[in-house]
Formats: structure tokens, sequence, C-alpha cells
């Protein structure tokens, strides 16, 4: 496929996660696309009209009809039904941290998800099996996502939280007593616990002085997991769990891993991941179809099957979103201190979830301050 082929990336920007925007680019480069790529900056990802209008310039200016973007969840119907009625392919990323109402109705949409709230809801039946009672643990920022909402549609009818701790937005000075006491009069089996960016960074902070996580067993997702909180598990280990479709250290990716790091001499992120895998999707569409129409791509998206850092990519036919199964991993402390991530739990993901919320009318808000998860 030689270098005429006009690929147009959308890209939002992150001041708690700088190299967001840098990473994702990084691990769609890694595919070495013999392509031309038009970036376009789409700030936080909150404005609908503004990603259009880049979509606009880049078809009408530039005559791009394969669009790459990193998304969120804020009036995104607006925007895949403005590049479906334009005939334009796209390939959107995003983080899952929303419930995903109604995303399969758009023609050439097709959406590849870290799957947040999938790992919550698939893990919310790995409670559910063990009988667990649990506590829940989050920021004000954090808990405006669907995180919660779909552990809780895990456990369905019968109700296993005792109880949930929201950090204000402003802490109070004595804030990591308060935690303290709210989790420990609850009493529960385990923590369920999500915070991100600077909120992840405040928590680790009072978990450093009310040493909760030496009485309780932590589940947390991939963003909790900061400097702070791998040296304190290294002056004190604990049970301490999270629950993903994919880390750093999974052996299931190790040519990813290695490859990633040979050429940017960096460790790949989780942005890096997304990137990736959209730009192996792009690789193998434009390889296999017969030619660059957007119905023939669109086709040719409907047959993918191909292996990726997270296991075999493909796109569900109901939902046009991929379908990852999720790990719970431990952390653990070898000898020469050197914390690893073991993956004990495999959540399998059999697509229930996601069908089931596709399906359902878009409530007229959903949750979460910005359009992408981590853009504040």
């Amino acid at each position: 496929m030689d270098n005429d082929v006009k690929i147009g990336i959308l890209i939002p920007k992150s001041q708690q996660y700088p190299s967001l925007d840098k990473d994702f680019i990084r691990g769609l480069k890694l595919n070495n696309l013999n392509v031309k790529f038009f970036v376009e900056s789409i700030g936080v990802g909150a404005d609908e009209k503004l990603i259009i209008d880049k979509i606009q310039k880049l078809n009408f200016q530039e005559d791009v009809s394969i669009i790459i973007g990193f998304m969120g969840h804020c009036n995104m119907s607006e925007v895949y039904n403005y590049s479906s009625n334009n005939d334009i392919l796209f390939l959107a990323a995003d983080l899952g941290a929303t419930t995903p109402y109604q995303t399969s109705e758009y023609e050439g949409i097709f959406i590849n998800s870290l799957g947040l709230t999938d790992s919550c809801y698939y893990l919310g039946q790995y409670f559910t099996n063990k009988k667990y009672q649990i506590a829940s643990s989050t920021s004000f920022y954090d808990s405006g996502y669907g995180l919660l909402a779909a552990l809780e549609y895990a456990f369905k009818e019968k109700n296993q939280f005792t109880g949930h701790y929201i950090t204000p937005f402003m802490p109070r000075e004595n804030e990591a007593l308060h935690m303290d006491h709210t989790i420990n009069t609850q009493q529960p089996n385990a923590v369920f616990a999500f915070y991100s960016g600077l909120y992840a960074e405040e928590n680790a902070t009072f978990l450093k002085q009310n040493k909760l996580t030496q009485k309780y067993p932590f589940y947390v997702t991939p963003f909790f997991i900061n400097d702070k909180i791998l040296e304190e598990y290294k002056n004190n280990p604990s049970e301490l769990y999270v629950v993903s479709s994919w880390m750093q250290n999974d052996t299931t990716s190790t040519n990813f891993t290695s490859l990633y790091k040979e050429v940017y001499n960096d460790i790949p992120s989780f942005f890096s991941v997304l990137g990736y895998e959209n730009g192996l999707i792009l690789k193998n569409i434009l390889l296999n179809a017969d030619s660059l129409k957007t119905s023939s791509l669109i086709e040719e998206m409907h047959k993918l099957d191909i292996d990726g850092p997270r296991g075999n990519i493909r796109f569900d036919t109901n939902t046009n979103r991929t379908l990852f199964n999720h790990y719970i991993y431990q952390l653990n402390l070898d000898s020469f201190n050197t914390i690893s991530f073991k993956k004990i739990e495999t959540l399998l993901n059999d697509g229930g979830f996601i069908k089931a919320f596709a399906s359902l009318t878009k409530p007229d808000h959903i949750g979460g301050w910005d359009n992408a998860y981590l853009c504040h």
C-alpha cells in the first residue's frame, strides 16, 4: 500500500497524563504503516462541535476518509452520526469508563476499548461468586463515570455493597481518618477502589497514613497504581489486585512490549497499546481490502480476526466493539525487591455486558466531567 493513503488522527490532551497523545501515536506508528498521517488535536475532547469541525477539515481539505480517534463519551452520537453520513471509516479508541449506550447503530464506526467498565462488571461477577461484601472507595471526580454502575449491574438484585466512600472535591484536613472510619465501620470482605491522575496521588497519601491496604484486600483499576502506591507496597506488602484487560508485564504481549522498548527505549502504557492495536487493525484491513472504498474497508473490518497484545482482535457483529477477556493481577514483591503483576484469574468476556447497554436508550446525560476519562 503506497503512502498516498491518507489517515486522519484525532487526539485529545490530558493534563494529568501528559504523555497520552504521544504514547498513542507511538503505538500507532509502531506498525510501520506506509501511509500519510494528518493529526488534529481535539483538546480534552469535550466539544463535539470542535471534533466534527476537525473531521470536516480532514475530509474536505485533505480528502481523508479513514479516521482514527482517541474518543470519550460526551455527545459521541453526533460525531459518529456525522462520520457515518459522510462515508467515513471511523476507528475509535476509548477507555470504556462509561457504559456504551447505543453505539452499534452507525455504519462504519468501530470502537476498540480498554474496557474499564467491562473490567468492573466481570469483577462484580467474581465477587458475586465468592459471596463478597464490598466497600467502594473513589474520588469525587472518578465516581461520576460508569465504573461503579458497572459493578452494581453485576450484582443485579442482590446488593453486595456495604457502603461507599467518596473523597470530597476539597478534602478535609483529616481525610485519611474519615476514609479509615468509613470503611472500618462497614467491615467488608474487600474494597473496590478506583482513582486516577491527581486524585490517585491524593488517595495514595491517605492510604499511606491510614494503612487500610493492610486491613482489607484492595481490588483496583489500573490508574489507581502509581509510584506512591508501589513505594508503599515495597515497604508494606499487602493484598493488592488490579483488574484490567492488560498490564505492562503481561506475558501474552511480550513481543509488543519488547518491540516498543527496542524502538522507543521506554515501557508502553495503556495508551500505547490502544494506539498499537488500532494501527494493527488498520494495517490488516488495508492489506486485505479489495479497494479503499469505505464499503470495502467496512467489509474487511467485519472479517477481522487477528492476534494483538491483549489477545484476539475482532469486532462483535452486534456492537462493532472489540471484546477482550479481563484479568485479575496480584502485586508481588520478589527477593530482589522488584514488583511484578501476576495474572491469577481470567474473567471471560462473553460480550453480554456490552450488548445489554448497547441496546438500551441513552440517558439524557452520561456522567463524567470531560469527554475522555483522564483528560481532567
